[in-house]
């Protein structure tokens, strides 16, 4: 009987685990843990308390965090700044390269095995969630910057997860607060996923979803879509790695359940579901009342378990890249 848990991120409240959160983290063995500024008091607390939630389950267990630079660092009250995307699209790639790997060794002398960034996409709309953190609206220069930076990350064992696929770029709206609409074609999209496979095919990486409709396409958010996250992106684009679900705790998917949102989010392709704000046992809740949902996972679930093995394994070997 395979667990809920290994195809789950989850978070926590406080700078120290709770007794629900370490009582969760030993039954359910989640596949891993998103750290926030919330979560982080000091480098010393922060090496502590990753060592202790690393310490609780015989499984693997990944810990991740959002450090892109700029306005996105849980950081900075630690003095760990680093430049935001935009600033640094101006400049070489090289010191690019240098100021990742610099970002690299922090984010591993802490504990952290995955960074979710960089965020690749490509405006073609004055977003409000994206602001100065993408690179360029040029798929060229993202591309070398993007893949700059990736490639400073890999040189210190860092995973990257690029983001938010297929695409954030058409919409002003936050997908924190609402579900945005995106009214492309599949066509006008292609410089965009064509982004993504560029930067996946050459450098190791997981993929973080976007919460956005794009009606044109399919009716349903594309973390729910099996046309983007299994025709798209995994069969034709031979998409090897893991995908996660952005959060699926924000205001975008206010209108499903926690549960509803991990098993549609799973069903449509997703490997990893990220659940940052509720507490997790709503959605072990959800599967209790619906065993047959829970069923329908088990393929799924152990396909999971697995990739992250798999995945724990190579951040080990990371450091040859």
């Amino acid at each position: 009987m395979q667990k809920i848990g290994q195809a789950l991120f989850i978070s926590l409240k406080d700078s120290q685990l709770s007794l629900e959160e370490l009582d969760f983290i030993r039954k359910e063995s989640p596949a891993g843990v998103t750290l926030f500024k919330r979560n982080i008091q000091s480098k010393e607390q922060t090496q502590a308390l990753i060592q202790e939630i690393k310490s609780l389950t015989p499984d693997p267990l990944l810990v991740a965090v959002d450090c892109e630079g700029g306005l996105v660092n849980r950081f900075s009250h630690l003095g760990l700044e680093y430049p935001s995307p935009q600033e640094l699209s101006s400049w070489k790639d090289e010191d690019i390269v240098k100021l990742a790997q610099s970002m690299g060794k922090d984010l591993k002398k802490l504990g952290f095995d995955l960074n979710f960034a960089p965020v690749v996409d490509l405006p073609i709309v004055k977003s409000q969630l994206l602001e100065n953190r993408v690179f360029s609206d040029s798929p060229n220069l993202a591309k070398k910057k993007a893949g700059a930076f990736m490639e400073g990350l890999l040189k210190e064992g860092i995973l990257p997860c690029l983001k938010h696929f297929p695409g954030h770029g058409g919409v002003v709206e936050d997908s924190h607060d609402l579900l945005p609409e995106d009214y492309r074609s599949l066509d006008e999209l292609e410089s965009q996923i064509q982004l993504f496979s560029t930067l996946y095919k050459k450098y190791p990486c997981a993929i973080m979803t976007a919460h956005i409709v794009f009606p044109n396409i399919e009716k349903t958010p594309a973390s729910f879509s099996p046309v983007f996250l299994t025709e798209i992106l995994k069969r034709r684009g031979e998409f090897k790695g893991l995908v996660f679900s952005d959060d699926i705790d924000m205001g975008a998917l206010s209108d499903f359940s926690p549960g509803e949102s991990f098993f549609s989010a799973l069903q449509a392709g997703c490997d990893m579901v990220l659940s940052c704000q509720k507490n997790p046992y709503e959605i072990l809740d959800y599967f209790q009342k619906n065993p047959l949902k829970k069923k329908e996972l088990e393929r799924k679930l152990k396909e999971s378990q697995s990739k992250k093995i798999k995945l724990f394994k190579s951040i080990q070997s990371l450091k040859t890249f």
